[in-house]
């Protein structure tokens, strides 16, 4: 795969050792598991945002300043990880963790009101963040978990789905998606027929999958990552399970077809929380797609956390126009109420901690690919 000068520049942070950036140059820094390592959730993330840190430094930067992004693979205990990195490395922005939990621990140890340093586009919509008012320096810019939810239930709704069965992991993401699921369907009346928990060993969901067949259901809401979604989604359509897959949006649908297969996934509806890279009708996606082209790992498909992390780091260089550089960054990103980035907007500055509400659904099709 290629790399460019700056990808080079980010694999070098491996191990939580980073490079020191020039005294001129704004900071962005990611703290996330396998930050560093090509094809995981977080490096996707990162590629997104390249695509667009790269273009606007050709441009000049933001008020003559260069944006510098560094990834750090996350260790055992992230607040003091970061806490020491920004203290060697003045950022302005901390961006892209992934998982409610290293946000949690980040806002309850005060790492980021300590520092002043604002945490962008973390990979989460739990709703403990989002409605958290101790998390001021957070700023989600993808839709709550209860958004998601609702607005997916009610979809399935109006096709006369109304029996579900949801697979999720053990984990704050999972646990929170599980329990909204049973809350909406009761509002609804739709009913969880079943919830079942992902066994740590992935070998072991081909007998989980054999046992939803045994239950009465329509719908199977896939409250997992990737690699778990594909191993039932494989296992169910071998078996003949004729129900509807949803993905929800931890599954990152290029990576489940490419672990299932385009067999098995084809038809599985997926939930996105930023526009499909595919869908070139918002103006956002076809600035994406030149970008990405020009400073992207161009031999991989682009991917939903791509397109994520593209629009996360659209809002911090926003936010750094609207502050005045990296001291109003937090301020500047709180100032935005309809902030277009090209078909969609961000608002912040309400009670929720989210930004965004954009949520679409998608569905694999007969190549394994990721369509509108």
């Amino acid at each position: 795969m290629r790399r460019s000068l700056n990808a080079l520049f980010v694999a070098l942070t491996l191990g939580g050792i980073a490079p020191q950036a020039g005294a001129e140059d704004l900071v962005v820094l990611q703290v996330a598991p396998g930050a560093t390592k090509e094809g995981s959730v977080g490096w996707q993330i990162q590629m997104g945002a390249k695509s667009w840190f790269d273009e606007v430094n050709v441009r000049g930067g933001v008020g003559g300043k260069q944006i510098k992004l560094m990834a750090v693979d996350e260790g055992a205990d992230i607040s003091a990880q970061t806490k020491a990195l920004i203290k060697e490395h003045q950022p302005a922005a901390l961006f892209g963790t992934v998982g409610a939990a290293a946000v949690q621990k980040l806002v309850a140890d005060k790492v980021l009101d300590s520092a002043q340093v604002p945490l962008v586009g973390p990979r989460t919509g739990a709703g403990f963040i989002a409605n958290d008012k101790a998390a001021s320096m957070v700023f989600l810019t993808r839709p709550s978990y209860a958004d998601e939810i609702d607005k997916v239930m009610k979809q399935l709704a109006t096709i006369g789905i109304r029996k579900f069965v949801v697979f999720y992991s053990e984990d704050q993401a999972g646990l929170e998606y599980r329990d909204l699921a049973k809350s909406v369907a009761a509002k609804q009346g739709q009913t969880v027929e079943a919830a079942v928990a992902q066994p740590k060993e992935l070998n072991k969901i081909a007998a989980l999958a054999d046992a939803v067949l045994e239950k009465e259901h329509q719908a199977v809401l896939l409250a997992v990552e990737a690699p778990a979604a594909a191993a039932f989604v494989k296992r169910y359509r071998e078996q003949g399970g004729a129900g509807q897959l949803v993905g929800l949006s931890t599954v990152e649908g290029v990576r489940l077809s490419e672990l299932a297969g385009a067999k098995a996934a084809r038809g599985v509806a997926l939930v996105q929380v930023a526009p499909n890279p595919r869908n070139e009708a918002y103006a956002v996606v076809r600035e994406f797609t030149t970008n990405y082209r020009k400073y992207g790992p161009y031999t991989e498909e682009p991917t939903q956390a791509m397109m994520e992390g593209y629009l996360a780091a659209k809002v911090v260089t926003e936010g750094l126009k609207r502050g005045g550089g990296k001291a109003g960054l937090a301020r500047g990103i709180a100032s935005m109420s309809g902030y277009d980035v090209g078909g969609l907007s961000y608002t912040f500055g309400s009670a929720s901690r989210s930004g965004a509400k954009y949520i679409e659904m998608s569905v694999i099709d007969r190549e394994g690919r990721v369509t509108r």
